[in-house]
């Protein structure tokens, strides 16, 4: 994958804060300062992230595999002259799988700090290769059943395969106008130099330079106002593109399908004895 489609955020940082330090250190200092002898402690938490998600359902074609996971069922046994009224009352768990696949993103070393929310659907950060959730699917409904006649009631969770192409716009910014980042050997940990990078727009410098007139460069520039303030923020904007692929319900083990029979037994003889009309 070309680099155009996906960006180290570190390296960029580590690179720009390198080519700092060689320069202060001059050339003869820095033939013997090799980068491999150093660590970078860059401090994350003073650059913000913020995460805003476009979405577009796919038009599913072909023969998409769609089907019913039944989760329960029970049965209602009326030896009575009289119509009876049952409680069909339950709560299910399953385990809801997305499979998402990358097209165009950025990452921190080798993990993906990205937040994708699909609104009603799923919503996942971290490496988002994937998202596993748990779902809860409650029932409580009456069974009406005449007079010897017998009734099944089941719970059925209809899987729809869906596909959405989504678009995930990062904001990087500083709100407190600077981005430590420490210099430090890795022999004894000893810090060299700490530098404070107070613009945005110098650790993409190389970036834009070379993908200038790309028209699919994933990172932009740009300003935004500051309130009270007459000089404008610098902000970086990453765009990501990727695609999230059928969800499919699993029930969890453990769960008993069917109703204990001595239990529907129970329900049906009280309310023949009590006569009960629901």
């Amino acid at each position: 994958m070309s680099d155009v489609y996906q960006i180290n955020l570190q390296e960029f940082i580590e690179e720009f804060v390198w080519d700092c330090f060689k320069h202060d250190i001059g050339l003869i200092r820095g033939i013997f300062n090799k980068k491999s002898k150093f660590y970078f402690d860059i401090r994350w938490g003073y650059l913000d992230f913020s995460h805003k998600t476009k979405s577009e359902e796919r038009q599913v074609t072909g023969n998409m595999n769609q089907r019913n996971e039944e989760l329960y069922y029970s049965e209602y046994d009326n030896k009575s002259n009289m119509q009876q009224s049952y409680t069909f009352s339950t709560s299910r768990q399953t385990t809801a799988t997305t499979r998402i696949e990358m097209q165009e993103n950025y990452t921190i070393g080798a993990t993906t700090n990205l937040e994708v929310d699909l609104a009603g659907i799923v919503k996942f950060g971290g490496g988002v290769n994937g998202s596993l959730s748990t779902l809860t699917w409650n029932i409580d409904t009456n069974i009406v059943v005449p007079p010897w006649n017998r009734a099944c009631a089941r719970l059925f969770v209809y899987e729809q395969p869906s596909i959405l192409d989504f678009t995930v716009t990062t904001t990087l910014s500083l709100p407190k106008t600077s981005l430590p980042v420490s210099i430090r050997r890795k022999q004894d940990d000893k810090l060299v130099k700490t530098y404070y990078i107070t613009n945005l727009n110098a650790i993409f410098a190389k970036y834009n330079q070379k993908y200038e007139n790309d028209k699919d460069k994933i990172v932009k520039i740009e300003a935004r106002p500051v309130e009270g303030s007459e000089i404008d923020e610098v902000i970086v904007k990453i765009t990501s593109r990727g695609t999230c692929k059928n969800v499919q319900c699993t029930p969890i083990e453990g769960a008993p399908v069917q109703a204990p029979t001595e239990n529907k037994k129970e329900m049906s003889e009280q309310k023949e004895d009590n006569g009960e009309k629901l």
